[in-house]
C-alpha cells in the first residue's frame, strides 16, 4: 500500500472512527517522542546535574587540601647530618635527653637503624620520633614499647628508616 491509498482508505471511514484513530496516532506519536527522546533526555540530564553536584563538592574539598600540600611540600626534611641515619640517630636522641635511656643502636643490613631504650620518658620518645619526622624524613618501621620501672617510663625498641 502507498501513501494514497492509505489517505483514500482514511476517507472512506467514518467520522467518529477517522476521530479514534486519529487520536490513537496522536497518543503513539506522543507515547514515542517521550520515551524514546525526552524521558532519556531528562534521565541523562538529572544524572549529568548530580554528578556536577558531586564534582563540586569534591572541588570545594580539594582546594583546601591543594593549599595544605603547598605549604607542606615546602617543609621537606633536610638532608641527614654527618649523611649517616646511625649519627643522625644517635645525636639527636642524645640532644633531646635520651642518650642515657639509649642503649644500644645499630646499623641493619637494609640500611635502617634499630635502636633500643631502656627506662626512657615516654613524652620524650614521642617528641623525639617526631622531631626526626619533621626534621629528617626518618620514620618507625616497626616499634615495640613496653611499660618501663617507672611511672611515664618506658623500653622500646624501634626500627627506623628514611623512605625512599
Amino acid at each position: 500500500m502507498n501513501l494514497q491509498q492509505v489517505h483514500q482508505w482514511f476517507l472512506a471511514l467514518e467520522k467518529r472512527e477517522r476521530l479514534v484513530l486519529s487520536g490513537g496516532a496522536l497518543i503513539l506519536c506522543s507515547v514515542i517522542i517521550y520515551a524514546g527522546i525526552l524521558s532519556p533526555y531528562l534521565s541523562h540530564r538529572h544524572t549529568l546535574l548530580v554528578h556536577v553536584r558531586e564534582q563540586r563538592a569534591r572541588l570545594a574539598w580539594m582546594r583546601p587540601a591543594a593549599n595544605r600540600i603547598k605549604l607542606l611540600s615546602g617543609n621537606r626534611p633536610t638532608a641527614l647530618p654527618g649523611g649517616s641515619l646511625l649519627s643522625t640517630v644517635n645525636s639527636s636522641a642524645a640532644s633531646v635527653g635520651l642518650g642515657s635511656a639509649l642503649q644500644q643502636a645499630q646499623q641493619e643490613s637494609d640500611g635502617s637503624v634499630r635502636v633500643q631504650f631502656n627506662a626512657a620518658a615516654f613524652d620524650s620518645l614521642v617528641r623525639w620520633l617526631n622531631d626526626v619526622r619533621q626534621m629528617y624524613g626518618i620514620v618507625p618501621d616497626d616499634m615495640t614499647v613496653e611499660r618501663g620501672s617507672g611511672p611515664g617510663l618506658v623500653n622500646a625498641s624501634i626500627k627506623l628508616r628514611v623512605p625512599p
